[in-house]
């Protein structure tokens, strides 16, 4: 898939509002694009899509790819009297970015309207205001509505979803800004390998799948997997780079040197679970980085977690990785990401697949 054509795929799911527990519009867009390549795709009651990409050879461990097609947000929680929308977050979002940002307002319709968190005028607020984040509780969303009659006659009720305005940018050096890369890069992904798998024989059977529900209990891929019952399974989910000003010191990550890898990572948080990736499988992609000379980017973080930390508790235990296209600004609603490294992250993967045989081993060691 050529890099103009990568692109214009990113920024339609990057435009797609999808918030977690209301992924049908993608969940719609990916099924039709996955149909062009697949021999099978077909869907869950969960709504995770997976396309089937039989291998030729039985005896060759199967192998599950996926990306998450749900993003964070906002839930309606309250109308008030005279219009405007409280809201409670959906998974990791920063507070400090939200007021005067620009928002959409879904409806049970389906259809989304435009709003903005409301803040007040730079010159009405107090010292203390001017150097602190509102919580959640005390922002409100203003789409214009003069009633609370009004906002209910377009659909809009409590526990509707609200997501970033789409912003879309392209900055120099190849680089992208804009809403929800994450995980927008990662079903680009998915169909550059789709293509390939199409065309190219491979011993492996291959299930590439978009998952539900990630940003809010990072169960989907677990339930994925119980219709795909793959042998083991990699979690398309780029590392935060480390190379802002603010990061610097965090990690190794950087835009543009190539692919992440999560070695560890940890949430902890009362959670307790993250991934540990199994020997095995850094050693193949470390041989498949070596052959396509893409470099990896190691990383070993605490405070996060992927599907795959409970998606390898399935059936007796399934080798899981995670890897992807880096980017700067994770959950925030300007995330950058470099197209070479996501062009790159498809490539590897590919040869990953395409190097699968008979030996390959499913245990940790």
């Amino acid at each position: 898939m050529e890099r103009e054509e990568l692109k214009a795929k990113l920024k339609a799911y990057m435009e797609i509002p999808r918030l977690s527990g209301y992924e049908e519009k993608m969940a719609r867009r990916f099924y039709e694009d996955m149909k062009q390549y697949a021999h099978k795709v077909e869907t869950d009651q969960a709504g995770n899509v997976i396309a089937a990409f039989p291998g030729t050879d039985s005896s060759v461990p199967s192998i599950m790819i996926f990306a998450h097609m749900d993003t964070i947000g906002f839930v309606i929680t309250c109308i008030t009297p005279d219009g405007f929308l409280k809201v409670d977050r959906v998974g990791g979002v920063p507070e400090k970015v939200l007021q005067g940002l620009g928002v959409r307002v879904g409806s049970e319709n389906g259809d989304y309207y435009p709003g903005v968190f409301g803040m007040k005028s730079y010159h009405v607020l107090a010292s203390p205001e001017k150097e602190r984040a509102e919580g959640i509780g005390n922002l409100f969303i203003d789409i214009g509505a003069a009633s609370e009659e009004e906002v209910r006659a377009l659909g809009i009720w409590p526990g509707c979803p609200v997501v970033y305005d789409a912003y879309y940018k392209e900055l120099l050096n190849d680089r992208i800004c804009g809403s929800y890369t994450d995980d927008a890069s990662g079903l680009t992904t998915l169909l550059q390998i789709a293509e390939t798998l199409s065309r190219t024989p491979h011993k492996a059977s291959v299930y590439l799948t978009g998952t539900v529900m990630e940003e809010f209990n990072a169960r989907g891929a677990m339930l994925a997997q119980r219709k795909a019952h793959a042998d083991m399974a990699i979690c398309l989910l780029g590392a935060g780079a480390g190379d802002t000003p603010d990061l610097k010191g965090s990690n190794n990550v950087m835009l543009g040197n190539g692919v992440s890898v999560n070695l560890f990572n940890f949430h902890g948080k009362g959670t307790l679970n993250g991934n540990i990736i199994p020997k095995p499988m850094l050693e193949h992609l470390k041989r498949s980085a070596e052959k396509t000379g893409i470099p990896i980017q190691r990383q070993a973080a605490r405070g996060a977690l992927s599907d795959s930390a409970y998606l390898q508790l399935e059936e007796g235990g399934i080798p899981c990785m995670d890897m992807g296209t880096p980017d700067r600004y994770s959950h925030s609603p300007m995330e950058v990401l470099d197209l070479k490294d996501l062009e790159r992250t498809g490539e590897l993967v590919i040869e990953f697949i395409m190097g699968i045989d008979k030996n390959f081993s499913l245990n940790r060691f």
